[in-house]
């Protein structure tokens, strides 16, 4: 009579299933990318590092925005207070508000922790704002528009 591990069949079967499970799970993802962009002529110093991890399945993007070397937004633009992230998947669509960045006068840099924008590819836009929560960007852009992809 043949002795068979039947442990070690099951472990193996499982791993596959897990390691097959993996594979089609990332099918989906479109990975992460980093990229910079560089400053308007507002901001001429200015560098935004981009990351974005993109899953074309769900057709999201998880954000992450850095931006270094960036003059306090009241000598940008008189009155201003805030950097505001814009997105809009076309030209042809409305910008929409993504966040604000968190910005820290001393280091001259804003951050916006990583946040979900409901698109696999779009376009980019950081301006100053004299409020937190405007309707429609200002025409005083700090970086982009930029396409995202």
């Amino acid at each position: 009579m043949k002795h068979v591990d039947t442990g070690r069949r099951v472990g193996r079967r499982i791993g596959f299933a897990l390691g097959l499970l993996a594979s089609m799970a990332l099918a989906g993802c479109g990975g992460t990318n980093e990229r910079t962009i560089e400053g308007t002529q507002l901001a001429p110093g200015a560098d935004a590092h981009i990351t974005t991890d993109i899953n074309s399945d769900a057709a999201t993007t998880r954000l992450a925005v850095n931006v270094v070397h960036l003059a306090p937004p009241g000598r940008i633009e008189a009155g201003s207070k805030h950097f505001v992230v814009w997105q809009r998947p076309s030209p042809e669509t409305s910008w929409q508000r993504v966040g604000v960045l968190d910005y820290d006068a001393g280091g001259r840099n804003g951050k916006l922790v990583e946040t979900t924008v409901p698109h696999a590819s779009f376009e980019l836009l950081i301006t100053v704002e004299q409020q937190m929560n405007p309707h429609s960007p200002s025409s005083a852009a700090v970086i982009g528009p930029a396409s995202v992809e």
